[in-house]
């Protein structure tokens, strides 16, 4: 665990530090993930990668059959609760997936933010989405954050005005 913690927190330091090279991990995260010691899965044929704005958030669907590797408990309820609801309702998924601000007011029966844009992406067998999180205030993540990091999920805090996410979704749970 503390391995995958210094390799998240080494990544995220970077990300946020130096943009060039944020730049190229969006573009082909690849190398880099390799760089720092994760092999990726032949089968994976494409990562995608998200960053979090300040006014932008990106959630990440699990392959139904991987959920057992997220731990929801760790995620914001509303989120672990639209999670939940899209993996068990399909049409609710393709809703959440094309607009998802309408799916979770929806799913919650209230309004988010009128500037605040949400995006979900699905993850596929060979197609997994990463998400690089807004550096929060530019502290240092505890260990409880780090832990929650390692952990493999984001979770974030919709229910605030500034709503963040301090989390990457796990890469090395393939």
């Amino acid at each position: 665990m503390t391995k995958r913690i210094n390799f998240y927190k080494l990544l995220l330091e970077r990300l946020w530090s130096d943009e060039q090279f944020k730049n190229y991990f969006i573009a082909d995260p690849k190398p880099i993930l390799y760089e720092f010691g994760v092999t990726v899965p032949e089968y994976l044929k494409k990562i995608e990668v998200h960053e979090d704005k300040p006014k932008l958030r990106n959630y990440i669907l699990p392959i139904k059959e991987q959920l057992e590797r997220y731990n929801l408990q760790e995620q914001n309820l509303i989120i672990a609760q639209v999670i939940r609801h899209a993996l068990a309702d399909d049409a609710f998924k393709a809703r959440l997936l094309y607009n998802s601000k309408a799916a979770i007011k929806e799913a919650i029966g209230e309004d988010l933010p009128e500037d605040l844009t949400i995006c979900f992406y699905q993850d596929t067998p060979s197609v997994r989405h990463l998400v690089i999180p807004m550096n929060p205030d530019n502290e240092q993540l505890n260990d409880s954050q780090l832990d929650m990091v390692a952990g493999g999920i984001a979770f974030p805090i919709l229910r605030q005005s500034q709503p963040y996410i301090l989390g990457l979704i796990a890469i090395d749970k393939f």
